[in-house]
């Protein structure tokens, strides 16, 4: 067994914990990151980084390798009826910020890239952990771990929790938190279109009675997201290809799949957990913090910003800081993500509302928004800049 000191000790190398490794490890912080995963990431999770994320990840270092790992392009997101007819593209904005396209990358290729540009800027990872556990020292916090028939344990100033929606770092330091739990958990389905068009969209079907999200995968691949009721779930688990593409044809008729297979079930919450004020410095990001219904597909990128905005208050300290010194910091960003990211997340669970649900009655209040925003120009344009995660 060894010892050793970090400034940040994060729990779960998912998105959230590679990336703000990768940020503070670019910024000279010495960083461990501790995973009960073994693998990969899930492959259900979302994959598409908006346009006003990626000069965040240009400078981490980290767009580049993106796009060397196959990252593609899209274009805006288009919204069709349930008789396919097309009602309004949202486009990527024009703006100086940021480029004129979403990139797409499988999630769990996105983890990989993040959390090897961070190990090879100096981070300790240690994954498929079976047990670990938090003390209290002076001044510092000591993490004990066990992989396999190897035990180990370090100590950091700062402990972040990253470790996703049943957070362990939160029941363990009896944080509390706002839940919502929706009624109807998401279907993810995979397939290939017989035709892929050459400028990728996603696709988003407002049907009689449920919405249904076509999403790009990466080589011609589309996930599809629709929400079910607990006893459609044999259905699509168990049911035949064929019968699987009859079923979607009632919904998107437009949509002819050289193949399609059932892929998970995505149960959605919408949660926030409270700032930690217990003795020590600690805080949350990702889902442990802020997890977020797949409707916008504002997931992964808020995780992006929340680490973006923790490592730039952290910015001013130096590696060595002390308790004392990082405390007031952590104010700062507890401040910063009540004033920029807490609307957003507000937001979206409107729009996780509306998704769930499987007797919309056509939404007729929603294709009305839409079919009014494709008739002005400045509404669009408001619309496409939120969509890109750009602030107007």
């Amino acid at each position: 067994m060894h010892r050793s000191h970090y400034d940040v000790g994060i729990i779960g190398s998912g998105i959230a914990g590679a990336a703000l490794a990768t940020a503070l490890t670019r910024q000279g912080f010495t960083v461990a990151l501790l995973d009960r995963r073994p693998g990969l990431l899930d492959t259900a999770r979302g994959d598409h980084i908006q346009p006003g994320v990626q000069p965040l990840l240009e400078r981490w270092g980290v767009l580049e390798s993106l796009m060397l790992a196959g990252a593609e392009k899209r274009y805006g997101t288009r919204w069709l009826d349930g008789e396919g007819n097309h009602i309004v593209t949202i486009p990527v904005p024009d703006h100086p910020e940021c480029p004129p396209y979403f990139l797409f990358l499988n999630h769990e290729q996105i983890g990989e890239v993040l959390l090897s540009r961070a190990t090879q800027a100096g981070a300790r990872s240690v994954t498929n952990v079976s047990h670990w556990s938090i003390e209290r020292g002076n001044g510092h916090w000591t993490v004990n771990w066990k992989q396999a028939e190897d035990i180990g344990e370090f100590d950091c100033t700062l402990l972040v929790g990253a470790d996703g929606t049943a957070s362990s770092v939160r029941r363990t330091l009896k944080m509390d938190i706002e839940r919502h739990r929706y009624q109807y958990p998401i279907a993810v389905l995979y397939g290939q279109l017989r035709d892929v068009p050459e400028r990728r969209t996603l696709d988003v079907f407002v049907t009689a009675d449920r919405i249904v999200s076509m999403i790009p995968r990466t080589g011609g691949e589309s996930k599809l997201g629709l929400p079910i009721a607990s006893e459609e779930l044999p259905f699509w688990r168990d049911q035949p290809e064929d019968v699987l593409r009859s079923r979607l044809a009632q919904w998107c008729p437009q949509l002819e799949f050289e193949h399609v297979s059932f892929g998970d079930i995505y149960p959605p919450v919408s949660q926030q957990s409270k700032t930690y004020t217990g003795q020590g410095a600690a805080v949350l990001i990702g889902d442990a913090r802020h997890a977020m219904h797949p409707a916008r597909s504002m997931g992964m990128n808020t995780c992006f910003r929340v680490a973006g905005q923790l490592a730039e208050c952290l910015n001013i300290l130096s590696s060595g800081f002390s308790e004392s010194e990082v405390l007031p910091v952590l104010s700062t960003f507890e401040a910063s993500f009540s004033r920029t990211l807490a609307p957003q997340i507000a937001e979206n669970h409107a729009a996780g509302l509306q998704m769930d649900t499987l007797s919309g009655g056509g939404f007729p209040q929603l294709l009305a928004q839409l079919r009014a925003a494709a008739k002005s120009p400045k509404v669009l344009q408001s619309m496409a800049l939120r969509a890109a995660g750009v602030e107007s």
